[in-house]
């Protein structure tokens, strides 16, 4: 669950926040695929404006109806959550978002009943906006259940369900209401407690129908939790290209294959969306942080690294054969500032901490000296 960092990496305030919240549906529209991103028909269909359930359902029915289509997802990096969208040909598919994936190839799921599973990764979206941080899963066979998207808009004030595994409480389930309706009804805010590890989870209404998937929260606030929303996901597997992605082969994950392997080294500054680690030597709690990095040349020749978080900030960083590391920072509204640090790489990235003695990691990066 991405959340908003502090401190020498620029702060995430509310009017920047709900400033990145009003950015257009438009960047649903780019989905990388492999050829394993099926046309799916399930949940694009309409169930003729029928609830999923005939009334309203107490928290315990929600939960014991929709707990079988609710996976976690985990990975070499960290875990998030996953819910199921369609069982077709022979395959089952389930949405999360792309920066519990990252650059994963495959993920390892459990389910409820504790039995487990690898599924490919093969479709995301582009992770540069809320709304475009998710991704398609593909197991195998047919499992889990499918939970129904629903039809209708959210409203201020109706009841929401959150099943996730938080902090790595696996299938845990909280309540709460719709706050406010975000990005022309493409984001929800809920008051419904998430923490990481509910990211990818489904938010359900109280008609068991899933009215978004649980995506982002603002740090040091209570009750300020956000869900990108059922249509903003149709939208998103409605995107999916009909042959994949230049007819690439590919093949499912067998049961029981080893984990994918991470991210090869410097192969984190193409420009891929990752996910960083953040912890200010204020609040001490480290948070995993949807991040995209580039590598890019200096006018003195200089190797830089040009890392743009979720928030709109940007770090820009130059590593240098003796140990230390160069630090510029904008915080996306025209502040910048500067420090100095030491890095040390270790075969999963870079970890760098600065002259204040907050801590960035960057995964997949092996970065060319200076």
């Amino acid at each position: 669950m991405p959340i908003a960092p502090q401190a020498d990496h620029p702060s995430w305030p509310t009017r920047l926040a709900l400033a990145c919240l009003a950015l257009a549906l438009g960047g649903c529209g780019m989905v990388k695929a492999t050829s394993l991103a099926p046309r799916l028909t399930e949940p694009l269909s309409s169930n003729g404006g029928r609830s999923c359930a005939a009334t309203n359902q107490s928290a315990e029915q929600v939960f014991r109806s929709a707990r079988n289509g609710v996976a976690v997802v985990r990975t070499e990096n960290g875990l998030g959550s996953a819910f199921v969208v369609a069982q077709q040909n022979g395959r089952t598919y389930l949405v999360t978002n792309n920066h519990v994936v990252a650059s994963s190839a495959t993920v390892d799921l459990k389910w409820v009943d504790g039995s487990s599973d690898r599924a490919a990764v093969v479709a995301r979206g582009t992770g540069e906006t809320p709304t475009s941080d998710l991704a398609l899963l593909a197991v195998e066979g047919t499992r889990g259940q499918r939970l129904q998207l629903s039809d209708h808009p959210s409203a201020v004030g109706k009841e929401v369900f959150v099943i996730g595994a938080p902090k790595g409480l696996e299938f845990s389930l909280s309540r709460g209401v719709v706050s406010s309706l975000r990005d022309q009804d493409g984001i929800l805010q809920i008051d419904a407690a998430v923490n990481p590890g509910n990211s990818g989870g489904p938010v359900l209404d109280a008609s068991n129908c899933v009215a978004g998937i649980a995506t982002f929260k603002f740090n040091d606030s209570e009750g300020l939790n956000f869900a990108v929303s059922a249509a903003t996901v149709r939208s998103f597997l409605k995107g999916l290209p009909a042959d994949g992605e230049d007819g690439a082969q590919a093949a499912l994950p067998p049961r029981g294959a080893p984990p994918s392997g991470g991210t090869a080294p410097d192969e984190a500054a193409s420009g891929g969306a990752s996910v960083c680690v953040f912890r200010s030597a204020d609040s001490g709690g480290a948070e995993r942080i949807p991040c995209r990095l580039r590598r890019a040349q200096g006018g003195n020749g200089q190797t830089l690294y040009d890392l743009a978080w979720a928030d709109g900030s940007r770090s820009l960083y130059a590593f240098f054969d003796d140990g230390t590391v160069s630090i510029r920072g904008d915080d996306g509204q025209g502040r910048s500032f500067g420090d100095q640090g030491t890095f040390k790489v270790d075969p999963e990235g870079v970890s760098i901490l600065s002259s204040r003695q907050n801590m960035a990691f960057i995964p997949g990066l092996n970065p060319v000296l200076n």
